[in-house]
């Protein structure tokens, strides 16, 4: 048992410094913190641009530094609010899923033995549907971390089906309102669009910088 526990542990560990050492390349290739630059950048992939708009949402998603609003915004401004929208909940469910499955078949297993009180509580049984309306509230307020919803759904006992209803319906607002916005941002000039473009990277970097900060503070 002992052996299992700690092959598991390895192994969170690993995927942990993998995604750790994927984040910082893409971080230093795609330009995701200036949204004109992702939007030329993605356009050159032609026809193929809605499939790599998805796959950079869902990564922001699993790599919790990159930052999906910029993604989002380039997503409305190339495809339209509406199209804008449905590419934009694409990559945000296939990446939430991932997160979700990742802590589901190694986050859970590693931890069980775990004697943290906060692990403890989301390792106990609860109610789905109440998991289901924490979900969908949390995706409602862009300052919750969408990451760490997704890696701390797939701890619970909620099952998979009704952690991707739960985050479905609660992500169509801010992906419309991001998508929205980016397919405007020709209306947009100056210190007004700069603006923008920095509260699109805050909504994303502060839960994470917020989460880093109180993990800090309780190690001491």
């Amino acid at each position: 048992m002992q052996y299992r526990f700690s092959r598991r542990v390895y192994a969170v560990f690993a995927v942990a410094c993998v995604l750790a050492g994927s984040g910082l390349v893409l971080l230093r290739y795609v330009p995701f913190f200036d949204a004109p630059q992702l939007t030329a950048m993605v356009s050159g992939f032609g026809a193929l641009g809605p499939l790599v708009v998805m796959i950079l949402m869902a990564l922001a998603i699993v790599v919790s530094p990159i930052p999906s609003g910029p993604i989002a915004l380039a997503a409305g401004a190339l495809y339209g609010p509406m199209n804008g929208t449905l590419i934009v909940i694409a990559g945000a469910l296939s990446g939430a899923l991932v997160a979700f499955a990742l802590a589901r078949h190694l986050g859970r297993p590693a931890i069980a033995g775990s004697s943290n009180r906060f692990l403890v509580y989301l390792l106990r049984p609860h109610s789905p549907r109440i998991l289901m309306a924490i979900i969908f509230a949390s995706r409602l307020v862009p300052f919750i971390s969408f990451d760490a919803v997704s890696y701390a759904a797939g701890l619970t006992s909620i099952g998979i089906m009704r952690f991707a209803l739960a985050t479905t319906l609660g992500i169509v607002p801010v992906s419309f309102g991001l998508a929205y916005l980016g397919n405007s941002m020709e209306l947009l000039s100056g210190g007004r669009l700069a603006a923008v473009l920095a509260l699109a990277c805050l909504v994303t970097i502060v839960p994470f910088a917020i989460g880093w900060i109180w993990q800090r503070a309780h190690r001491r």
